[in-house]
């Protein structure tokens, strides 16, 4: 009976050591996907303010 009651152990040891691997690999996944939706931000914010500059240098061709 103590190599059935090792043999759970071991299985529910490995059942948890997978489940905590799982969390962490979608721990990483989600702060990657932040991370690409920050960029994008930045890039867009960026766009603005080099239409802004431009638009304040007298840059711009358009017509008000």
């Amino acid at each position: 009976m103590a190599e059935k009651g090792d043999m759970s152990e071991r299985k529910q040891s490995r059942e948890l050591d997978s489940l905590r691997r799982d969390t962490a690999a979608v721990d990483r996944l989600l702060k990657q996907a932040r991370l690409d939706e920050i960029h994008q931000d930045l890039k867009q914010a960026k766009a603005k303010l080099d239409y802004a500059e431009s638009r304040l240098s007298g840059d711009s061709i358009e017509n008000e």
